[in-house]
C-alpha cells in the first residue's frame, strides 16, 4: 500500500496514496482526499490553500505504483489534524 506522510508540529501523520479519486479544498481551508472505496481523509488546518492541495497531489503522483519511503509533505502550516471517514 502506498502512502504519504504529512508533516505536523510533532512528527507526521500518514494517509493512503492508493485509489485516490480527488484532492480538493473544502470548507475554505480543509483538504479532502476522496478514495475509490467510499472513504476519505480530511486534513484540517488553518490557512490551507490550493497550493497545499497541489503538494498533496504531487506526493500522491510520486507514490503511484511505487514502493519505498513515503514522501514527507510540508504544508503551509504544521498545525494540522488528519482524520478518516466514509464519504457522504
Amino acid at each position: 500500500m502506498g502512502h504519504i506522510r504529512i508533516a505536523k508540529a510533532s512528527g507526521f501523520d500518514i494517509t493512503s496514496a492508493d485509489g485516490v479519486l480527488s484532492v480538493k479544498i473544502e470548507n475554505t481551508d480543509d483538504i479532502v482526499i476522496a478514495y475509490s472505496g467510499g472513504t476519505k481523509s480530511t486534513i484540517v488546518g488553518t490557512g490551507l490553500a490550493e497550493a497545499d492541495a497541489m503538494k498533496i497531489k504531487k506526493a500522491i503522483d510520486i507514490m503511484d505504483g511505487a514502493a519505498g519511503p513515503a514522501p514527507l509533505v510540508e504544508l503551509s502550516t504544521k498545525s494540522i489534524a488528519v482524520s478518516g471517514a466514509l464519504l457522504t
